[in-house]
């Protein structure tokens, strides 16, 4: 490199990136560093050492650019593999949702369907398993510190890496028993009750979503929609007068049986495809859906995943995809 084009260097400053700056050489920048207090424009020392500054600054700019395109920092940039990170502490950190008829809390102690299954997924991994109880809003918004959620809801396309669903929820409009109603077509027009930020919710609405929900029959045409926080509360504006009949989130026929006061209208309104979720966090999560998928199409051939519905959901398997 000649002098020319140090000294030209020198009185410029560090630029973002010169043209020729992909091109220097170790010598180059060498001759960079030892030229400055010899050039022929430094009239000073304090000259000299500003320009050595400047050079030094040059430097370790052309370095870094240097290090960027030959990808010394590619490896610090990329994800670990998640199922590595979580294999590699040995615990597989799974959230699930606290309430029914996931969970049940009969005696205080936390059982149900998606504690059977959780439980079951750590050890077909070989993995010791960290259940951690949150809601479903802090699943779906990410917060827990969780591996993989149970969330036990629609998912909206792309928001989370999912499983394929290990069962599909059928949600039942119910009215009370002495109802003239036989069909959900004999509603339109009454006042409907539903769960705030369901699927019922949803599919009373008319925002039918073709990734989550198999429908099976349309919404009526509601003259008015009672939203509330739970079943119970809509169960109670039922049998209040309130409402003609209400969409339940989580009520299943065995919830049914026990209340003999209610009805279900026909078949389930539509069925709600529930898959399991896997947190970006500490890396790619591909590798570890890929494997709870191959364990959850092992536990349906084995016939195990059945029986943990049949056990919690009064005799019903819900892990076979529905027939539209």
């Amino acid at each position: 490199m000649s002098d020319e084009r140090i000294e030209k260097a020198l009185r410029q400053g560090p630029p973002a990136e010169p043209a020729y700056m992909a091109h220097l050489t170790p010598a180059d920048l060498h001759a960079l560093v030892v030229a400055a207090p010899r050039s022929r424009n430094a009239s000073s020392v304090l000259s000299s050492l500003g320009q050595s500054i400047v050079a030094a600054g040059l430097a370790v700019v052309i370095v870094g650019i240097v290090l960027i395109r030959s990808g010394a920092f590619e490896t610090a940039s990329k994800p670990s593999d998640l199922l590595a990170a979580i294999r590699g502490r040995d615990v597989v950190r799974i959230a699930v949702r606290p309430d029914r008829p996931q969970v049940t809390t009969p005696g205080g102690a936390r059982s149900g369907f998606d504690v059977d299954v959780a439980t079951e997924i750590g050890r077909r991994l070989g993995l010791r398993v960290d259940l951690d109880f949150i809601s479903v809003d802090d699943m779906l918004g990410g917060r827990g510190g969780w591996d993989i959620a149970l969330p036990s809801s629609a998912i909206e396309s792309g928001a989370f890496a999912a499983t394929t669903p290990y069962y599909d929820w059928p949600v039942q409009l119910i009215a009370p028993a002495g109802s003239s109603a036989v069909a959900v077509g004999d509603l339109s027009g009454s006042t409907i009750c539903v769960v705030t930020g369901s699927g019922g919710e949803t599919w009373l609405d008319g925002r039918f979503n073709g990734t989550s929900m198999t429908t099976v029959a349309a919404p009526p045409t509601a003259s008015n929609v009672h939203r509330l926080a739970t079943d119970d509360l809509c169960a109670a504006d039922v049998a209040s007068g309130a409402s003609a009949a209400f969409v339940s989130a989580a009520w299943s026929d065995a919830d049914l049986l026990a209340r003999p006061a209610l009805k279900r209208l026909g078949v389930p309104v539509f069925t709600e495809a529930r898959p399991v979720i896997a947190s970006g966090d500490e890396g790619d999560p591909t590798a570890l859906i890929a494997e709870i998928d191959r364990i959850l199409a092992a536990m349906r051939s084995d016939g195990s995943l059945a029986d943990f519905s049949r056990s919690r959901f009064g005799g019903i398997d819900l892990t076979q995809p529905p027939t539209p």
